[in-house]
């Protein structure tokens, strides 16, 4: 579910202004002045919802077909925010090198919105609402990428369904004012600073689904120290670790944890509706699938020094171990 509202935000915010700067002209297109332009504006965002859930469906379907991997996961997460900051980099026109994510459509989508048998009818709206998927901005392009990361056509689906379901209040505004909203220099600068602050978190996961040690969160636990007690116990020649699953994030009592010694991790989940359901241990390639409530045992070895990093199959929520002589 964390996952689904995360997509309705980023199509509510930065999605909406970025795709109505790609995609606007579309509408504008689809509005003639003797319609309904509510009737119109409506139509056109039906089709366009129908479309991108369709699409993410399919691009679900092949994520799962071949079966993603933590580290192609990882890959993915980055590249979709190095995209983002380079789309981010196009709408503020820093250097024409950042034009290369801008997507044009085929020609025969200009065709269709200056064929007359079209015009001044109910089904073109829902023609061109179809159309934007030729034309997928660039915070639509990252959202297809995790579709495709998603590994399942249902999760697919409702990522594209609840990302596009939000980018529909700026759309539906932009049918009343047509393309004036595109003038303003400020909403241009919000939505350059969102799609970057998106991308950089979006590298961020990515960094954590990979075991680096280079994330926000290790910066942010150096700068600040914690004050939990290593409360870790021996049994059976095996170092026990209590960990607790929560719908935002995990929490454990152990810190540090001793080389070449079998560890006993059991995860404790309680209602977990979220990722965090999705337990992974990148650097020791271990993906556990938790239950909704109840516990799961994960042994392991630690044996290399340094920091051990655990977290959802997203990388948005973490944890870690700092692994001793």
């Amino acid at each position: 579910m964390n996952n689904l509202v995360l997509a309705f935000i980023t199509g509510l915010t930065s999605g909406g202004i970025s795709c109505a700067t790609v995609q606007g002209g579309l509408l504008a297109s689809s509005l003639s002045e003797k319609s309904d332009k509510y009737k119109a504006t409506g139509l056109f965002l039906l089709s366009k919802l129908i479309a991108y859930t369709l699409l993410g469906g399919i691009l679900g379907a092949f994520g799962e077909a071949f079966n993603i991997s933590i580290q192609v996961q990882a890959a993915l997460q980055i590249l979709i925010g190095l995209f983002m900051l380079a789309t981010a980099g196009r709408i503020l026109n820093l250097h024409p090198v950042f034009n290369f994510t801008s997507l044009k459509p085929p020609k025969f989508v200009f065709r269709l919105t200056r064929n007359n048998k079209f015009k001044d009818s109910s089904i073109t709206p829902l023609i061109l609402g179809f159309l934007t998927i030729f034309i997928p901005c660039g915070v639509t392009q990252a959202m297809l990428l995790l579709s495709i990361g998603s590994g399942s056509a249902l999760n697919g689906s409702l990522i594209m369904f609840f990302f596009t379901l939000g980018t529909s209040p700026i759309f539906f505004l932009i049918g009343m004012t047509v393309e004036k909203i595109f003038k303003n220099a400020l909403l241009t600068k919000i939505a350059a600073a969102t799609v970057a602050l998106i991308g950089l978190f979006s590298i961020n996961n990515g960094q954590v689904l990979r075991g680096s040690a280079h994330t926000f969160q290790n910066y942010w636990a150096v700068l600040v120290k914690s004050d939990i007690k290593n409360n870790l116990s021996l049994i059976d020649g095996k170092q026990i670790v209590d960990i607790i699953a929560k719908n935002n994030g995990y929490a454990t009592n152990v810190k540090t944890l001793k080389k070449g010694v079998p560890v006993k991790l059991k995860i404790t989940s309680k209602n977990v509706q979220s990722c965090a359901r999705s337990f992974v241990i990148p650097s020791l390639k271990i993906s556990k699938i938790l239950p909704v409530s109840g516990t799961e045992t994960i042994e392991f070895t630690p044996n290399k020094l340094g920091l051990l990093t655990f977290s959802c199959g997203m990388g948005m929520y973490t944890g870690s171990f700092n692994v001793i002589e």
